[in-house]
């Protein structure tokens, strides 16, 4: 929808505009801005002929242009038929034109219908919003249906030759929930697009907002603006101002100009600042390798990243987001990072933006409703009161007195939230007169407004005094949990001392009416979270009712019970079953895990719950926080005292760890359970000791310790034990040459993780049989196999297994002579081997760049690069699996064919000192053209 200041007025009517539910039809002309630089005389034409074939098509279908901007017109329609018409008129007649000298016109059209409000020849509400973003997800020719308007359409019968075509669920760049978008296909016309250019399309993990975001269009130009000019914006302002919420929309409004992404990270549920590195890496998709600090990692990744990171709530970790920002910005040009704080950052090359709050009147007297709209105050006021109370409608009798509120209110988002949802039972006056006395008190009697920082403090004051004792109670304990709790969670931790777990549904779903619960209803289990500043005012209310620590201990009791129970069950569930009993309640474990070891409360629980949250460590990208974890509590611990409780601890360390040292880990633990008794807990440890003794290629001791525990996983009827078992005994098999029994227990494992949906465990025996077909001379089959298992990979977080898929699939197509979907698949596998940190992996990729420089004749190009491969193979002690063996094999020999020894031995040197970023640029650059002079070669 064209801003205010973009707008042209429309003659005053003499038929009043639809009101109430209306169907709206928003259109513009995509890539006008590159089309009138190109040619401005032609386009003025273009535009002009354009202009009256688009009014003719609405007025025709008794369409109301109710304002234009440029080249976009917005239109109203009493029902959602004309408005069909109407775009189907308008993208037939426009087709028909010739567009040629300004390399054509595409229109993008979006239909929405829904309540807006009419004033003065303009609408007002999120309606109206809600359309501009469909429509801009859209393409030129293309012509969007939300399913509010697909189900007005149901009873009459589409016009002839169009038809619906289903999008799905997309998400829009509002924010709020998904929308359902059809496609309109017009015979004759267009109808294949590219993707639709949503939120979904494009690398983010931006959250899913409950409401609009309202009054805030300069702000958010602003914004926009500095962050084009600036690397570091910090948004400061008072608790309540809104700074996480406009955060968010600009994160939104500008994701096409960062490929690479825009990430929201979350600090608010954090209290210990070392985690603010693994929370920032965790949302950035990196892995975080053992033997490094995730601070010294995350910089060097993001250097060739263009990406925008939004670091949220910034002011209780001051000091370790300074330190993180400040190496960013040194090291990775392509980032820029949007804070917001209550407080500045306070680093160099940062530029503030103080929040105001939101526009207020500042007379109300003789205010009327249309006018009153136009402050962002009210606007939003009006929203959430009618959201709470749908009979609610602003009016030229009540709009002064809601000015007066929003006025008094200091304009504050939250504060107007909480006065809006008690529309739902007090009238406007009665409320206005309810907030003046509760100021009078606050002021002793003074008409004075309070400082506009105690203004919020005092709405939530007011707030929680009309809540009965026991929604009082309930409020004061929510503020015990991080980051969001589940009904179940709430009976469980809150229950008790004047409060029934039968009650909780009702309580709670009374706290969100009042807008002090936020209701999170579009997750199963629905989850429900306090804002920070409630949650700020909930947890002094509790440590004034001096229930503090027994709630913090029923807190801690209840979420490692959850994590023990998830732990318990992981034997015949998939990962990503378990991940999803985990992952919503991270906030929640890590404040239990702060009060185990603070003030020693209960190191004993603290040790339980690290141990059990193995594979929230190891598949939910936190691999670093939980060695930071599992080593504070292996340091306070006794073993002697605690054997099984330190050997869960020993054995989640190993599964973090590689090599020699996932075997020492493994070890101890197999030894610590074996001393208790516990022959599971020792299958385990074998298991993952046998990978260990796997990597340093001792193949009849693991095969060994495999063997012994898979008999101990069939007795315990552990599945999940069982197949992995399976996995290590296949690979031992293959490594040894047994083909046909490999594939034997492969098959077995595949079994295993289908029965179980392990997809992840799906994916990875489905990659080692497709390195048995290479092997064994058979890369069709092995690049379907490998296919497959990036199709299952992609679905999930496992950076290092999609690195390896792909780049086996580029192995796989050299040796079937596609080169250039070969160079598409290295050049994936070498972006995620990066993602991963993993320099084994980028050292395979890498190898292949070298082969098809060599299959290109480009032979001083590949042997540089295997000088390098070479090197870091070295360096990190590795040995070639069969693939990398014979891709090995392969260039070196066709660089020893068509090069001297000395020529290959002196390129190779030059190669082995190069940087990973040189190397990585010279393959990228140096494999991309050139004629194919080579055979090539299969397994």
């Amino acid at each position: 929808m064209p801003h205010a200041s973009e707008a042209k007025e429309q003659p005053r009517r003499l038929v009043p505009l639809p009101s109430g539910t209306v169907t709206f039809l928003f259109t513009d002309i995509e890539g006008s801005t590159q089309r009138w630089e190109a040619h401005p005389d032609a386009m003025d034409a273009a535009v002009k002929r354009h202009d009256a074939l688009m009014r003719n098509a609405i007025e025709h279908h008794n369409g109301h242009v109710f304002k234009t901007g440029g080249d976009s017109y917005c239109a109203a329609f009493s029902n959602a038929t004309n408005a069909l018409g109407a775009a189907v008129d308008a993208q037939r007649t426009l087709a028909k034109e010739n567009f040629s000298e300004v390399d054509g016109l595409g229109v993008r059209i979006g239909l929405h219908v829904g309540e807006a409000l009419e004033r003065d020849g303009d609408y007002f509400g999120s309606t109206l919003n809600r359309v501009a973003r469909l429509m801009s997800i859209g393409h030129g020719g293309q012509t969007l249906l939300s399913d509010a308007m697909r189900q007005c359409l149901e009873a009459a019968a589409l016009p002839a030759g169009t038809n619906l075509l289903d999008l799905g669920l997309r998400r829009l760049k509002d924010l709020t929930q998904p929308e359902h978008v059809w496609q309109l296909t017009i015979a004759g016309l267009r109808s294949e697009f590219p993707p639709l250019n949503s939120l979904d399309a494009r690398p983010n993990n931006l959250p899913c907002q409950l409401t609009s975001l309202l009054g805030r269009e300069k702000d958010l130009e602003q914004i926009k603006s500095l962050l084009e000019k600036h690397r570091l914006l910090t948004l400061t302002g008072a608790g309540g101002v809104g700074k996480t919420r406009i955060a968010l929309q600009v994160g939104a409004d500008l994701l096409d100009r960062y490929p690479d992404g825009v990430w929201f990270v979350d600090l608010a549920g954090l209290t210990n600042p070392e985690l603010v590195s693994s929370v920032v890496a965790r949302v950035l998709g990196m892995s975080q390798p053992e033997g490094r600090r995730v601070d010294e990692s995350i910089p060097p990744w993001l250097r060739s990243k263009k990406l925008l990171l939004i670091m949220d709530n910034c002011e209780h970790v001051l000091e370790a987001v300074a330190n993180l920002a400040e190496a960013i910005l040194e090291t990775a040009p392509g980032v820029r990072i949007l804070a917001t704080s209550r407080q500045a950052v306070n680093i160099t090359g940062e530029v503030l933006y103080r929040l105001p709050s939101l526009a207020v009147p500042t007379e109300t007297a003789g205010l009327k409703a249309d006018e009153a709209l136009h402050f962002g105050a009210v606007a939003l006021f009006v929203e959430r009161a009618a959201a709470s109370n749908t009979h609610f409608r602003l009016t030229d009798e009540n709009a002064a007195i809601v000015g007066d509120i929003c006025r008094r209110l200091d304009g504050i988002p939250l504060a107007i939230e909480l006065a809006g949802a008690r529309v739902k039972v007090l009238s406007i006056p009665n409320l206005a007169q309810r907030l003046d006395e509760r100021f009078k008190i606050l002021t002793g009697g003074r008409r004075t407004a309070l400082p506009r920082q105690k203004t919020l403090t005092a709405l939530i004051d007011w707030s929680y005094d009309l809540l009965s004792p026991r929604e009082q109670k309930l409020f004061n304990r929510l503020g015990i949990f991080a980051g969001g709790f589940t009904l179940e969670a709430a009976s469980a931790v809150c229950a008790g001392d004047g409060l029934d777990g039968s009650e909780m549904f009702e309580l709670v779903d009374s706290l969100a009416d009042k807008s002090l619960v936020v209701a999170e209803t579009g997750c199963q289990p629905e989850r429900y979270s306090l804002l920070e500043s409630t949650r700020a005012y909930a947890l002094e209310k509790l440590a004034a009712s001096g229930e503090s620590e027994r709630l913090a201990a029923c807190h801690a009791e209840h979420f490692t019970e959850v994590a023990r129970a998830a732990d318990q069950a992981s034997g015949n569930m998939s990962v990503a079953a378990v991940l999803a009993r985990l992952e919503p309640e991270v906030d929640n474990f890590r404040a239990t895990l702060e009060w185990a070891t603070g003030h020693q409360h209960d190191v004993t629980m603290g040790a339980q719950l690290a141990g059990a949250l193995e594979q929230l460590w190891y598949e939910g990208g936190l691999s670093a926080e939980g060695r930071h974890w599992i080593g504070m509590m292996l340091e306070r611990i006794a073993e002697d005292g605690h054997p099984g409780i330190a050997g869960r601890l020993w054995l989640a360390l190993a599964l973090l760890s590689s090599g020699r040292r996932k075997y020492d880990c493994g070890e101890r633990a197999r030894l610590l359970y074996e001393s208790v008794n516990d022959r599971h807990g020792a299958a385990h440890a074998s298991r993952v000791l046998a990978r260990g003794l796997i990597q340093m290629g001792r193949l009849e001791e693991a095969a060994e310790a495999s063997a012994r525990a898979l008999v101990t996983f069939r007795e315990c009827r552990d599945k999940q034990g069982e197949a992995l078992c399976l996995n290590e005994l296949a690979d031992i098999s293959g490594d040894r040459g047994d083909v046909d029994e490999a594939r034997e227990l492969y098959a077995q494992t595949l079994t295993t993780f289908r029965a179980l949906g392990d997809e992840a465990g799906d994916a990875m025996v489905l990659s080692n049989l497709a390195e048995l077909d290479f092997e064994v001379g058979n890369p069709e089959q092995a690049l379907r196999n490998a296919r497959e298992a990036l199709k299952i990979g992609l679905r999930g977080k496992n950076a290092t297994n999609i690195a390896i898929y792909q780049i086996n699939i580029a192995a796989y197509c050299i040796a079937l002579g596609d080169l250039e979907h070969a160079r598409e698949a290295a050049r994936e596998g070498l972006r995620w081997a990066q993602k991963a940190q993993s320099g084994s992996k980028l050292a395979w990729a890498l190898q292949h760049f070298a082969l098809m420089a060599g299959l290109r004749s480009q032979l001083q190009v590949a042997a540089r690069l295997l000088g390098y491969v070479d090197s870091k193979y070295n360096e990190l002690g590795l040995q070639r699996e069969s693939t990398e063996r014979w891709g090995y094999e392969k260039i070196s020999a066709l660089l020893r064919e068509k090069m001297s020894e000395e020529q290959v031995t002196k390129l190779a040197a030059e190669g082995a000192v190069w940087s990973e970023s040189q190397a990585v640029e010279e393959a990228l650059k140096g494999t991309g053209s050139g004629q194919q002079t080579a055979s090539i070669f299969r397994p």
